[in-house]
């Protein structure tokens, strides 16, 4: 018992569980990758839908930048929810507001639920349609909201087809560009570009042999254009592990609290190749090592904690 208790403080400070900030700055559990590739699917739906529709028309596009501008667009959306039931409660009344338009929907038009409005799916993440909510599109796919992960623009949408029943629709929704939330390990080399073009990034160093490799200053800002933005939604979220054996990239040390060393794995090209079990007793791996070592969530923690966006997994 006593020998279990010693095991466990080695290994317990190591195995810190990763911690990310939402946009209201508190402290939560990081996204996981299927988290990303389940909020990218969802973009590209939201993006097809208003960029493929002839009935509207892109009027203004502002772009998120800072952590208080992300802040401030899940409070309007909180907003926008309050709104739902007082904007049918002052159309439906012979008393107008003068707060909302006049606009009343063309014959046909049959208005959505407050569930259809706005859906939550766990402590994070809800489904919500747009801030504006007088006329509101039932065949628009609603967009999926994270609280830990921003967006990155406010679209405004006019419908200006008279024909539609939608038509005078205005929709301000705010959007994650797919390239952005599309998880790291599929992204292509030109959507890793992109995507540090749009996020204002100036790519890391990324090491290749017997290259000098020197850091390239992104001077151009980013303008959305809907060919480079609109790849397709992935069907498969399985990454599939590259063949081979690359013990000679970075080799990658984990310590315990009495500052003992060891291995675990050789980082190259973004990807930690991890000791094998046939090959502890060559690496002289200890047994709180191997604990690491053989449990994928927590190690990828730690890798995520040291190396950030620069690694991408382990296997």
């Amino acid at each position: 018992m006593k020998r279990l208790l010693q095991l466990a403080f080695v290994v317990l400070p190591i195995l810190v569980k990763s911690q990310c900030k939402d946009v209201y700055n508190t402290s939560v559990d990081c996204p996981t990758q299927a988290d990303s590739l389940v909020l990218y699917n969802n973009a590209v739906k939201v993006y097809e839908f208003y960029e493929n529709n002839k009935s509207y028309t892109k009027s203004n596009s502002t772009e998120l930048i800072t952590n208080n501008q992300k802040k401030t667009v899940f409070e309007l959306l909180h907003d926008a929810r309050k709104m739902f039931f007082l904007i049918r409660k002052t159309i439906a009344s012979s008393k107008p507001d003068p707060r909302f338009p006049d606009i009343k929907p063309k014959e046909g038009y049959k208005d959505i639920t407050y569930k259809d409005y706005y859906n939550v799916i766990d402590e994070y993440r809800f489904y919500q349609k747009e801030l504006e909510n007088q006329i509101v599109n039932s065949d628009a796919p609603a967009p999926l909201y994270d609280s830990r992960i921003g967006p990155i623009l406010i679209n405004e949408y006019k419908n200006l087809d008279s024909s539609s029943i939608y038509f005078g629709d205005l929709v301000n929704i705010p959007l994650y560009i797919p390239v952005v939330v599309k998880p790291f390990a599929l992204l292509t080399e030109k959507e890793l570009e992109l995507r540090n073009e749009i996020l204002h990034i100036i790519p890391k160093i990324v090491p290749k042999p017997e290259i000098e490799i020197n850091v390239v200053k992104i001077e151009k800002r980013f303008e959305v254009k809907r060919d480079s933005i609109l790849p397709e939604i992935v069907k498969n979220d399985t990454v599939q592990n590259i063949p081979g054996n690359y013990l000679d990239g970075t080799p990658v040390y984990i310590y315990n609290e009495y500052n003992s060393g060891a291995i675990v794995g050789y980082l190259y090209r973004r990807r930690l190749r991890k000791i094998r079990p046939e090959e502890y007793s060559r690496y002289a791996i200890p047994k709180w090592a191997k604990s690491i070592i053989e449990n994928q969530k927590e190690l990828e923690k730690l890798m995520r904690i040291r190396f950030g966006e620069y690694y991408i997994d382990s296997y």
